[in-house]
């Protein structure tokens, strides 16, 4: 999992510059209490072994999921029917990255791992002012080790 880690790391690195932080999911924008020990915006990457099955007992065919939390700290802007059309523009710019770290990870794929594949995509409700989406991709890659004496 961790050249998976990496790769998705350097490939939104490169795609997207926009992104001022990327890293590993260690809880870092989960404590609302305390302002996140990251700079904004942010990737913040997990990923989890969803199905893994054996080919033979030194490999495994693992099936993954990708969640990248795309963390901004904007302000909160009037995004209403009424709202004039600027600024309700400027407060929907945030979806702009989104769609940038989406389209940089779509069909991503190395020798590693096969092709990301989104397969959902959510807001997070928070209390803290960050606007918090969360993008699920998924893949498949085959992991395998030497048996120790």
């Amino acid at each position: 999992m961790k050249s998976i880690y990496l790769a998705i790391m350097a490939q939104l690195k490169e795609e997207v510059p926009a992104l001022r932080w990327i890293d590993l999911d260690c809880g870092q924008i989960d404590n609302q209490r305390e302002r996140p020990a990251v700079a904004f915006p942010c990737a913040i990457i997990s990923i989890a072994l969803n199905n893994c099955e054996d080919l033979h007992k030194t490999a495994q065919l693992c099936r993954a999921t990708v969640s990248v939390r795309i963390a901004q700290n904007q302000p909160v802007n009037r995004t209403n029917s009424e709202a004039k059309e600027e600024i309700r523009e400027t407060a929907l710019e945030k979806y702009d990255l989104i769609n940038k770290v989406i389209n940089s990870l779509q069909g991503f794929d190395t020798s590693e791992f096969n092709p990301l594949s989104r397969r959902g995509q959510s807001i997070e409700r928070r209390t803290d002012g960050l606007f918090v989406c969360r993008i699920d991709f998924v893949t498949e890659f085959e992991e395998s080790w030497v048996e120790e004496d």
